[in-house]
């Protein structure tokens, strides 16, 4: 049984139609938002960085939000697959009394953090030769940028009014932050009209950029005083890069981006994970490449479906059983890995991968 589908822009699907798929053809990775979506595909990005991609040689970019900045920051370290497994266990094994509290989760946050990024873990990310980590968060503007819950649910209701109209409504809503490492390979400055802010990574700040990065306004409280950024109010990345489009933010023609992700299919926002018919086009990603579980895997998951945020809430008071779950779905993960590295390997993606609509 296959279980990956391999979709390609244009650029991509030529390339690779002609001549298959090589680790040195890779400039770029993004990862997405998306949670516990991620463990579905935690197989995936092991095999990419703890096997395909390490015996090459060149410089790549590492772009993501919230939880797809946690697990390339995770695989920036030395030992990727290690690190990897420990964010995903570290993930996984949260537990809360009761309906948990912003206070509650933000705590959890920050220890599934420091379960995976140690002192010497974060000295790797920002001394690694090769990979230039990127992690993306929003400052808040106006009402978003409230402490208090009830405004902030307010600017919600307004911000998904807003994005009814279009993207560019939110100009005024947020501004994007680009945390980073290393010399890139592209040049990170924003491309979609939204003002976009560069801010260097150092020791005293890493920690609290990826935690700014999966901030989810009302369910935690916004991080402050980034040691380096603008001052105000950050929170989750993901509501203006929930699927971050590459071309959105840098100007990345120079080599290929890989896009391990949960779906077949981009939300450019976080607004747009409400409207069906909102799907990244294909000529926006020219030489993006997505390597996605497809239904048939997505089938045999526990339950049929990928693990969601809301499984906190469907198993409260049975957090064995949404561990147990999740722990299954991990496990199967890593056939998507040994199919992904047989492909390319092989060369059998040239026959596999499908135009992006």
């Amino acid at each position: 049984m296959t279980m990956l589908k391999i979709l390609a822009g244009p650029r991509a699907y030529e390339q690779i139609r002609n001549q298959g798929l090589s680790a040195a053809d890779v400039s770029t990775v993004f990862g997405a938002s998306g949670a516990a979506k991620w463990l579905t595909i935690y197989g995936l990005d092991r095999a990419i960085f703890g096997d395909w991609l390490a015996p090459s040689s060149q410089q790549i970019d590492l772009f993501g939000t919230s939880v797809g900045a946690f697990k390339l920051a995770a695989a920036a370290q030395r030992d990727p697959k290690t690190a990897l497994e420990i964010l995903a266990d570290a993930y996984i094994d949260q537990q809360y009394v009761g309906s948990a509290t912003a206070e509650q989760i933000a705590l959890e946050t920050t220890r599934i953090l420091r379960t995976f990024l140690p002192v010497a873990a974060i000295t790797e990310i920002l001394e690694n030769p090769r990979y230039n980590f990127h992690c993306g968060s929003v400052r808040c503007l106006g009402m978003l940028a409230d402490s208090r819950v009830g405004v902030q649910k307010v600017a919600l209701i307004k911000a998904f009014l807003l994005a009814l109209g279009g993207r560019s409504l939110h100009q005024k809503t947020f501004e994007r932050v680009v945390f980073h490492s290393g010399s890139p390979v592209h040049d990170y400055v924003g491309r979609d009209g939204f003002m976009t802010h560069r801010v260097a990574l150092t020791s005293d700040n890493l920690v609290s950029a990826l935690l700014s990065s999966g901030s989810i306004p009302v369910m935690m409280p916004g991080v402050t005083d980034i040691h380096g950024a603008p001052r105000g109010v950050y929170r989750d990345g993901g509501l203006l890069d929930y699927h971050a489009v590459p071309n959105n933010i840098a100007d990345v023609q120079q080599g290929l981006v890989l896009y391990p992700h949960f779906y077949p299919y981009l939300k450019e926002g976080w607004f747009d994970k409400f409207a069906p018919w909102r799907k990244v086009a294909g000529r926006q990603l020219d030489n993006t490449l997505i390597v996605s579980p497809n239904e048939a895997f997505v089938r045999s998951l526990p339950g049929g479906a990928i693990p969601d945020r809301r499984d906190f809430v469907r198993y409260q008071g049975n957090d064995s059983e949404r561990i147990r779950r999740w722990s299954q779905a991990k496990t199967q993960s890593l056939a998507l890995g040994e199919e992904f590295l047989q492909l390319a390997r092989s060369g059998d993606i040239a026959a596999r991968v499908e135009p992006l609509a």
